[in-house]
């Protein structure tokens, strides 16, 4: 990325392309859903983003029987994923930068911090697999996301590797964690959500 606030600029533009609903405004589903999420949560960090209904939940709950399916994905892999939080995190990260996804990697700067992530460590995902911050494993993993970015598949050299650390699920779960928040990116970037208090976009780090 040249320029990570020109792109930002060009993500936001002028502003949500859906304005997302207001408590008042939302139907006995979602309603329910929000309950719902925020049990299947279980954890202070969600359910604090959830609370007082943000944005990105309330122009989601435009499509609700589809965000029950897209928000139970991501609190299943942070939740009860098998990847270590930092490697999640790592991975999810740099997926945010290459998709120049400014709300989801805001908020997964956020995320990153609460789990012991580093300033270094953000401006190296940054740069990704090539910076000589990482251990081997975690350099393994970078590799891994900017392969399915850029050709859609994990390389044999990169998978051979990852292999020799990881198990049958984890090696699954991986590259679908990948693909997960890729989707998000695409979502978040195309409706131009508005970034909250204390999310920098890609200026966070």
């Amino acid at each position: 990325m040249d320029d990570p606030r020109e792109r930002q600029r060009e993500i936001l533009g002028d502003g949500p392309r859906l304005e997302p609903l207001k408590p008042h405004e939302l139907d006995e589903f979602a309603l329910t859903l929000h309950k719902r999420i925020r049990e299947m949560a279980n954890r202070d960090l969600i359910d604090r983003t959830l609370n007082n209904l943000p944005e990105v939940v309330g122009t989601m709950f435009r499509h609700p029987t589809l965000f029950e399916k897209h928000i139970a994905t991501g609190i299943h892999l942070t939740v009860h994923g098998t990847l270590p939080p930092r490697e999640r995190e790592l991975a999810i990260l740099r997926v945010g930068w290459l998709c120049g996804a400014p709300y989801e990697f805001g908020e997964h700067v956020h995320i990153g911090r609460g789990i012991g992530l580093t300033a270094d460590d953000f401006a190296a995902v940054k740069i990704g697999s090539i910076d000589p911050h990482w251990t081997a494993h975690e350099r393994t993993i970078l590799s891994a996301v900017e392969e399915l970015h850029s050709d859609a598949r994990i390389s044999t050299a990169t998978w051979d590797k990852l292999a020799q650390c990881y198990d049958d699920q984890q090696l699954i779960e991986l590259p679908i964690l990948i693909g997960h928040y890729k989707q998000t990116a695409y979502v978040q970037n195309s409706l131009a959500l508005r970034l909250h208090d204390g999310n920098k976009g890609l200026l966070a780090g």
